[in-house]
């Protein structure tokens, strides 16, 4: 074989090298020689929320879910403003009483998080309208969602005590030992688990999957649960809000639920009306999700590569399932979400007793102005324990009431 030939083979082969290099460097991936890093997170009720920087030039608030497919933008504005390239527009559909929605496929695009985690050639949905209102319901500027361009590239170990996210090279990962590993399937790009849950006397075998982006504790989709027996008692609640708009349903409490080694009693569960939980976002999940409300009771770590979970009891392990004890469902309003605004009041509530009226905006609670709380405080204030009291100033037509209640247990 002649020296030209040989040269010609090498150059080949060196080439082919590259490409390859270069293909799996395409999505996220750590510093070169760093086995893991730390990046500080926000909680806003029980969702994980983290810096991410677009193209290397806007820098906006996203919340990490593991039940994401895709990255998804949603406020166009920002998407226009950055110059995206939109290559397509899609119809998709999701949680909510929507059949589907518009979005525009952003391609090629170039993300970093804290600790010069980076990525490139990412694509990202960018939602025609903001479906979904983060900054109304969760009080902060919070404009997007990414989830598996991240858990499908590291180890990544969620420590809700400290607020502290760790993406680990997946090579380098090795669990500890007072950890405890629970089988995950990874299905459609989303994690599930094996659970059991009981009520009165029977016992049933639930598929649940682990939702990062869900603040409730467990939902079980009725479209899909005939064979499991319910709560009895129930009261009619506006779960949270999807895709597809809000999702209306009933919140009960299970009797036991059971994780592994760990159990839990009386544990929330969200029961959305049937049909209006569709499976197109959260489709492979035969029964229902597993939210931030019970994963926030452990440090939690996602092994995608090998189906495993590990959890390890954290300070909240204890605490008790909880949900609203005032009646009030808020929103904050305003550019700089620093106005509390009352958006329904349910009936037959310690809030709708007093008088409490849609649209009644609140000043301070407790003494406290809102823009000295945030909308996350406010929600864990009217969880804290039946009896306690509550003094409201708020501002209806111009006029400034003062209003008095005890929070009371209603499930």
């Amino acid at each position: 074989m002649s020296h030209i030939v040989k040269d010609f083979l090498y150059l080949i082969i060196f080439f082919s090298s590259l490409f390859t290099y270069a293909q799996s460097r395409i999505g996220f991936h750590l510093p070169y020689g760093e086995k893991s890093v730390e990046i500080p997170i926000e909680l806003y009720s029980n969702l994980i929320a983290i810096p991410v920087t677009i193209n290397g030039y806007l820098t906006l608030k996203f919340i990490l879910d593991s039940g994401a497919e895709s990255v998804i933008l949603t406020e166009k504005l920002f998407g226009d403003f950055l110059g995206l390239d939109y290559s397509r527009t899609i119809d998709i559909s999701g949680p909510g009483v929507e059949d589907s929605l518009r979005a525009y496929v952003a391609t090629n695009i170039y993300m970093s998080l804290p600790g010069n985690v980076r990525a490139r050639g990412l694509n990202m949905l960018v939602l025609e309208q903001d479906y979904l209102q983060l900054k109304k319901n969760l009080g902060d500027e919070i404009y997007g969602i990414i989830g598996y361009d991240v858990f499908s590239r590291f180890v990544v170990e969620i420590d809700y005590d400290h607020q502290i996210l760790r993406l680990h090279d997946p090579d380098m990962y090795r669990p500890r030992r007072n950890f405890t590993r629970i089988p995950l399937d990874i299905e459609f790009t989303k994690p599930y688990v094996e659970t059991r849950i009981s009520q009165g006397d029977e016992k049933d075998s639930v598929r649940l999957l682990v939702d990062t982006g869900a603040s409730h504790s467990i939902l079980l989709d009725v479209s899909n649960t005939d064979d499991i027996v319910m709560p009895d008692e129930v009261i009619e609640v506006r779960l949270g809000r999807g895709l597809g708009g809000e999702i209306p349903g009933n919140l009960g409490r299970m009797d036991k639920f059971e994780l592994s080694e760990f159990s839990f009693s009386k544990i929330l569960t969200s029961i959305p009306l049937e049909g209006v939980y569709m499976k197109a976002i959260k489709r492979g999940s035969r029964h229902g999700t597993m939210g931030g409300d019970l994963l926030r009771r452990f440090k939690v770590v996602l092994d995608y590569q090998n189906s495993s979970m590990y959890l390890r009891k954290g300070s909240q392990f204890r605490d008790p399932f909880e949900f609203d004890m005032s009646g009030i469902t808020l929103t904050s309003e305003g550019d700089h979400s620093d106005t509390l605004v009352v958006s329904r009041v349910r009936e037959d509530t310690p809030a709708y007793r007093v008088g409490i009226q849609k649209d009644d905006i609140i000043l301070s609670i407790n003494g406290t102005f809102f823009k000295n709380t945030t909308l996350s405080d406010v929600h864990a204030l009217f969880r804290k324990r039946p009896g306690k009291k509550i003094r409201l100033v708020l501002l209806r037509e111009g006029e400034k009431k003062v209003i008095k209640f005890q929070l009371e247990r209603m499930i």
